[in-house]
């Protein structure tokens, strides 16, 4: 089955208005009547203030040139002159320090010298004065030295007194201990005899007490089993909480292994279609059988990249339908026109492959939006309905939905034979592409239209739509075409309008949106694994019983400690029970002993009490006696002491100042040393007086020095003020030569233009008060006024392969689809006259009327420059068939 798709595009001129800011057009002319005379002699004489001008700005130029130059020196010189004075300050400063510095050496040298000199006067004076006290000293040390020896014999013999006396002291100490403690023995065995209880009542405490102990020992049973039993109990616990922790344990190291999720091979991931590397390679291709794999954005198939493939000349498909596959509903036709649904589908698909094209080469998207698609739509579907020459061709309406000037627009068209949406969303895909990259044979027109820049304060509306040609097409049924529609910032009058104006004017508060990429294109995909969930479920209820274990354990340990402590208690309870009982039995023995002694054995204990007391009396006496007489020789030491270390301080002090007297007498006794400081400072003071002569020098060459840079730096600051004002005049007078070049340069441009009248051309808006526009073009169009037209030769078309159309002059074959502008006058000219030649082509639609722009009342003349000339690109189709 053979498919043939065809791809044309018709750009359209612009025109630019430039000029001096505040500056307009006072008159221009109608363009009905564009027939303007040129006198060659104004030409000639434009040409020559032209050329006197740029002379004249070119000297200015290098005046400014020189100018800088000289103010750069100036600077220089400034500059040196500031660091030459900044350093003659800097050693001033320095010599000044010096100088001071020198004369204080020189006043230190005097004084020495001075006081060599007294103290050579008055060395006499001074070693009889030494002498004198210096004997003095010897028999102060003398006397010390007697006083001293006396107070160590003294401490010497009060130190072996008081050895002596605390000897005593501590042996009459024991002998009172020893008799105070015999008495107090005496006494309480005396006591004991006399305070012996009675038989009975010690009886009544032994059977009280016994009771107790019967009383204890039954409580202390009921405890012990209590706490035997208490004891087995937390045991048992215990024993169950390490068997649960040695199971929790597990199951964590069980929970740790398992992986928490699992890593699986995503069985929804769908693969969007890429181009095949050589086009026409349906075997090798990735068949397309659902919007899913559609690609959505433009990418360069491999053998045009690397060269294999020519960006000229025929091509095939890159992207393929899988017909088995494709469950998409099929194209539908209501009275002459696609669904409207349809369309919005096709539409938006054909705005994302567009602008994912812009975006990869920095461009800003374009917009669609319901109120310009659906007007433009309808306008130019109704106007290719009328008439069958529209068939495979381009069309031109006049339709503006909006209260903006249009300021460019362009159209691209391709063909094709689709019977559902997915083979439509396909040849939408493959001549994109072809347009973006295999577009040579157009001068790459429909891909200049693709990527036409979005200027500043400008909005570029696309608005892509299927005409169904039926079997009038010879390419296939349907028509691709997509207008690209360029609203400048004006309305129609010419007068700005706000961003925010503009938006509203085009409906961009209803945008219709690009294809939303809701694929799964992940290769794997991760779920939770059932393993680690069961393992995390055995770990959790181990938790749960060991925390309910623990929980036991505490509780039994809070009852064992209980348990324990009680019996612990009533074991105490009995002992101390047991230990009363064993005291009653004792004091009941001592009775029945204390009953049988005689009163001749209390006697004998009387008697013995009262010699232990008059023993013990003696004892305490004499250790009275010793302690006193130990304070008295402990005290004498001391001060014994005490005296001997003031001697022994006040001798040394003596002795180190008759040392001190001594080397005084034997220092003033020789004179060479004040002799040699008497030389030495003479000396000093001679060095002194030349340092400080040639300080003073340095100080006032530095001044002078200081005085002849300042002097430097006020001629250097003067030069610079007068190369600064010489720079500013050069200035003014470049901007002035600068200006006579560009209001001569604007009489030549209007000769030029004057030259190149005679245009006949149609305004789209006959009936509205549009702004004067000299033209449309396409962005590369030709911009030297000439018209390339395209062969007509259409009969070398091929039916097997594809020819992609050139807009270059060099086309010679298979331009079909052409569309020119109407009435094209190509001027011709030489130095005697100016004549022209009408060229008629057979279609007429870009168009742009010119109007009278108003006066803004600026005292400067506006100037109309066309920065574009009236150009037409010639409009070429792109042919391509495609095979399966």
């Amino acid at each position: 089955m053979k498919k043939n798709v065809s791809i044309a595009v018709a750009a359209t001129a612009v025109a630019t208005l430039a000029g001096a800011e505040n500056a307009h057009a006072d008159q221009v002319t109608d363009a009905q009547s564009n027939n303007v005379v040129v006198t060659p002699s104004n030409e000639v004489a434009n040409q020559e203030t032209l050329n006197q001008a740029k002379e004249t700005q070119k000297q200015a130029e290098q005046n400014k040139a020189d100018a800088d130059l000289q103010v750069k020196s100036a600077e220089q010189d400034v500059k040196s002159s500031q660091d030459a004075t900044k350093q003659a300050q800097d050693q001033l400063s320095k010599n000044n320090v010096d100088a001071k510095q020198k004369q204080a050496e020189l006043d230190a040298a005097k004084q020495a010298e001075q006081n060599a000199k007294d103290a050579i006067n008055n060395q006499a004076d001074n070693l009889a004065q030494a002498q004198k006290d210096a004997a003095k000293q010897d028999d102060v040390v003398a006397q010390k030295q007697t006083q001293t020896d006396a107070a160590q014999k003294q401490a010497d013999e009060t130190k072996t007194a008081n050895k002596q006396a605390q000897t005593e002291k501590q042996a009459n100490d024991a002998k009172a201990d020893a008799a105070q403690k015999k008495q107090k023995q005496a006494q309480t065995e005396l006591d004991n005899v006399k305070k012996a209880p009675s038989i009975d009542a010690a009886q009544k405490q032994v059977t009280q007490n016994q009771k107790q102990v019967d009383d204890a020992t039954k409580i202390a049973q009921q405890k012990d089993a209590a706490n035997k039993s208490a004891q087995q109990d937390l045991a048992d616990k215990k024993a169950k909480q390490t068997d649960l922790l040695a199971k929790q344990k597990d199951a964590k190291a069980k929970l740790d292994k398992t992986p928490k999720q699992l890593v699986e091979k995503n069985p929804n991931k769908v693969t969007r279609a890429t181009p095949t590397d050589k086009a026409g390679d349906a075997k090798n291709a990735q068949l397309i059988g659902s919007d899913a794999e559609l690609p959505l954005t433009l990418k360069e198939p491999k053998e045009l990249a690397t060269g294999v493939e020519k960006r000229s000349g025929d091509y095939a498909n890159w992207y393929f339908v899988d017909k088995n596959r494709d469950k998409s509903a099929k194209l539908q036709v209501k009275n002459g026109r696609m669904d409207i649904n349809q369309q919005r589908e096709l539409a938006q698909y054909s705005l994302t492959l567009i602008n994912a094209y812009r975006k990869q080469n920095g461009l800003p998207p374009l917009i669609m939006t319901e109120k310009t698609w659906q007007a433009i739509m309808d306008a130019q579907l109704t106007l290719r309905d009328s008439d069958d020459k529209y068939v495979d061709q381009h069309s031109r309406t006049k339709a503006n939905p909006t209260d903006l000037f249009r300021s460019g627009t362009a159209q691209n068209i391709g063909f094709g034979n689709a019977q559902t949406m997915l083979e439509a969303k396909v040849e939408i895909a493959n001549y994109l592409t072809a347009m973006a990259y295999k577009d040579l044979d157009s001068a790459n027109g429909h891909h200049d239209a693709l990527l036409m820049p979005v200027e500043k304060g400008h909005i570029i509306v696309v608005v892509p739509m299927v005409d169904y040609v039926g079997s009038k097409g010879a390419h296939g049924q349907w028509n691709y075409v997509t207008d690209f529609i360029d609203y400048a910032d004006m309305d129609l009058t010419g007068d700005p309008v706000t961003p925010e104006e503009a938006a509203k004017s085009v409906g961009m508060d209803q945008m219709i949106p690009e294809v939303v990429d809701t694929n799964d294109d992940n290769d794997t995909i991760t779920r939770d694994n059932p393993a680690y969930a069961q393992a995390q479920a055995e770990y959790d209820q181990l938790t749960t019983e060991l925390n309910a274990a623990n929980t036991a354990v505490t509780e039994a340990q809070a009852t064992s400690t209980k348990t324990q402590t009680e019996a612990t208690q009533a074991n105490a309870d009995l002992a101390q029970a047991q230990a009363q009982l064993d005291e009653s039995k004792a004091a009941l023995q001592s009775a029945i002993d204390a009953d049988n002694l005689t009163s001749a054995q209390i006697k004998a204990l009387q008697e013995k009490l009262a010699a232990a007391t008059a023993e013990n009396q003696q004892a305490q006496a004499d250790k009275a006696a010793s302690d006193a007489r130990a304070a008295k020789t402990e005290a004498n030491d001391v001060a014994a002491q005490n005296e001997l270390a003031q001697s022994r301080s006040e001798l040394a002090e003596a002795k180190a100042k008759q040392s001190a007297l001594h080397a005084r007498v034997a220092e003033l006794s020789s004179t060479k040393e004040l002799n040699d400081r008497l030389v030495q400072a003479q000396a000093a003071i001679a060095e002194a007086e030349k340092a400080q002569i040639h300080a003073t020098a340095a100080v006032e060459q530095a001044q002078a020095n200081l005085t002849q840079a300042q002097s430097a730096l006020k001629a250097a600051q003067t030069k610079l003020a007068e190369a600064k004002h010489n720079q500013a005049a050069a200035k003014d007078a470049l901007d002035a030569a600068k200006q006579a070049v560009k209001d001569a340069q604007a009489k030549v441009d209007q000769d030029r233009l004057n030259k190149d009248g005679g245009l006949e051309i149609t305004s789209p808006d006959e009936d509205k008060a549009n702004p004067q526009v000299p033209n449309e073009s396409r962005p590369d169009a030709k911009q030297d006024g000439q018209v390339e037209l395209p062969s007509e030769d259409t009969d070398n078309i091929s039916t097997d392969d594809t020819h992609v159309e050139s807009e270059t002059p060099n086309t010679t074959e298979k331009h079909i689809g052409v569309q020119t502008p109407t009435d094209v006058t190509t001027p011709k000219t030489s130095d005697k006259d100016i004549t022209s030649k009408k060229v008629t082509t057979p279609s007429t639609q870009m168009t742009k009327s010119e109007k009278q722009l108003p006066n803004t009342g600026s005292s400067q003349t506006g100037l109309l420059t066309i920065l574009g000339s009236l150009l037409f690109a010639s409009v070429s189709g792109l042919w391509f068939r495609k095979r399966q």
